[in-house]
């Protein structure tokens, strides 16, 4: 009775397997929406980008495809995604064709060109963004639904400067030591640009490379004696009483730029390299009180005894929520400065009359000053890098 309930198993099995295999279609698609329906290009200028529809086998004849341009999906898309992505202006794009072809005995359509004509309008920090869609084909093979819509994004680059610390200067931002808003914190994120010009000797004790926050309470910096000096280290992060030590995975090249973030959401802290998730822990539950004068309280690129950061930094933004690592890739190079959530924003780009003090955008008040007055600005720092 057994053998014959195991027999009957097995046969269910390898029909259901039978099935899913004659399930299993070639299908047309979108070029590089393979994993997403996401195709981003960063601009300077007008330019333009080849639009391109694939099989997933060698057609057996000409087998024509139409797009279209379908404004009216990216509400729902934005809704759905939770992503802020803005109609790119009638004026300022077209296509050179609305249909392609995909040869006989190919896998790959002919290019229509995405001719991007103007960047006038473009507002800093925006997301452009226009969906295409496959609205019909004459060949034997369905379109990938996933696949049908692809959303064309585009990118401004923001020129912009930067702060070289050098190793010989900080900024501290003195409001963290004494306002309500930082003592009692159930999430941060903290991130910044970041482009190191030399990391401490391997030999060197304890070769510690102060990025921002503060120390023995909630420190982003890179190095320790436990860790290469160009390992990226949460160290230590005081939740609840209780210190965590998170240390990321990815080992840092000098001279060039890279977006670092460390998330705390309630229960793990993790860190982010580059819109990527490099590690994550278990931390807490609790919260950070981040009202400390040890050391002066909150730096950027100083702890105790110096520690200094011989680099570069930009864009740095201190939350009192955990961002989504969506939001981290999404806004990489600018933030609107009333984002809920966002408490202190220094882009490193200018200071104040007084010749030290790098402003809050957020208007919060939590304005940077300089240790020294004689800061050294790098031009025409570009981003995304």
């Amino acid at each position: 009775m057994k053998n014959i309930f195991f027999c009957f198993s097995f046969l269910l099995v390898l029909l259901s397997s039978c099935q899913e295999a004659g399930m299993k279609k070639d299908v047309i698609l979108f070029t590089g929406t393979e994993s997403s329906p996401i195709v981003k290009f960063v601009v300077e200028e007008p330019r333009s980008f080849g639009v391109s529809v694939s099989a997933t086998d060698r057609v057996k004849k000409d087998t024509k495809v139409t797009i279209a341009v379908a404004k009216e999906l990216l509400q729902s898309y934005n809704a759905k995604t939770g992503r802020e992505y803005v109609l790119l202006p009638d004026t300022a794009y077209e296509l050179s064709s609305k249909e392609t072809v995909i040869k006989t005995g190919q896998t790959v359509s002919e290019a229509i060109k995405f001719n991007l004509k103007t960047l006038k309008g473009f507002q800093e920090g925006k997301t452009y963004c226009v969906p295409l869609t496959i609205t019909s084909t004459d060949g034997s093979m369905p379109v990938l639904e996933a696949s049908r819509t692809m959303y064309v994004v585009i990118n401004q680059t923001i020129i912009s400067r930067a702060v070289d610390l050098g190793g010989n200067n900080a900024f501290n931002v003195p409001l963290f030591q004494t306002d309500p808003r930082v003592s009692a914190l159930g999430a941060i994120t903290m991130e910044i640009r970041v482009r190191v010009n030399s990391f401490p000797g391997a030999n060197s004790n304890p070769g510690i490379s102060s990025l921002m926050g503060i120390e023995e309470n909630f420190l982003f910096r890179f190095g320790d004696i436990s860790i290469d000096k160009n390992q990226l280290q949460l160290a230590p992060a005081v939740i609840g009483g209780k210190k965590y030590f998170t240390t990321g995975n990815t080992h840092y090249q000098t001279n060039r730029w890279h977006q670092v973030v460390c998330v705390y959401d309630g229960s793990s802290v993790a860190i982010y390299v580059d819109g990527n998730l490099d590690v994550r822990f278990s931390a807490g539950p609790g919260t950070v009180n981040l009202n400390d004068n040890y050391c002066d309280g909150f730096w950027f690129g100083q702890s105790v005894g110096g520690r200094r950061l011989n680099g570069a930094i930009s864009e740095a933004r201190f939350w009192t929520r955990a961002l989504t690592m969506q939001e981290i890739q999404d806004n990489a190079c600018y933030v609107d400065p009333k984002t809920p959530g966002l408490l202190g924003y220094w882009r490193f780009n200018a200071v104040q009359p007084d010749g030290i003090t790098v402003r809050d955008e957020t208007g919060n008040g939590f304005d940077a000053k300089a240790l020294r007055s004689n800061i050294q600005w790098i031009d025409n720092i570009r981003c995304p890098f």
